[in-house]
């Protein structure tokens, strides 16, 4: 009887691991803990843009992402040639699309500011592709 219970058990963990393994958001699990970090940020920023929070988004942008362009850079070092040249224009980009959005901002221009955002988050999923 105990045997019984315990195969019943042994396939139940079983069962538990493979769907928890299989939830969404495991995929992030093989890219960089860089680029897992940029990626909480983008999201971030998608909601202060949503909420139209001017002084927020430039805060943001020079606080916690202030040193996108430098991790990227940094992150880029460390792979070979054909990644590391990707990365470096990516980082470029990404750089480029948060200085657009911090000008929008300071603007207080919603169009330019969702365009500009639009952008960050194409980067990032180029990024995201260079890993994948």
């Amino acid at each position: 009887m105990i045997c019984r219970w315990r195969s019943v058990l042994l396939i139940a963990i079983l069962t538990l691991g493979l769907w928890l393994g299989s939830l969404p958001g495991q995929a992030a699990a093989g890219l960089p803990r860089e680029l897992q970090q940029l990626e909480q940020q983008v999201e971030r920023l998608q909601s202060l843009v949503e909420a139209e929070d001017w002084l927020e988004i430039r805060s943001y942008i020079h606080g916690p992402m202030g040193l996108t362009r430098k991790t990227l850079t940094g992150l880029a070092a460390t792979l070979p040639d054909k990644q590391k040249r990707e990365v470096l224009r990516l980082a470029k980009e990404m750089g480029r699309s948060l200085e657009q959005l911090d000008f929008a901002a300071k603007a207080y221009d919603q169009p330019e500011v969702e365009a500009a955002q639009a952008k960050v988050k194409k980067t990032l999923q180029e990024l995201e592709a260079v890993f994948s």
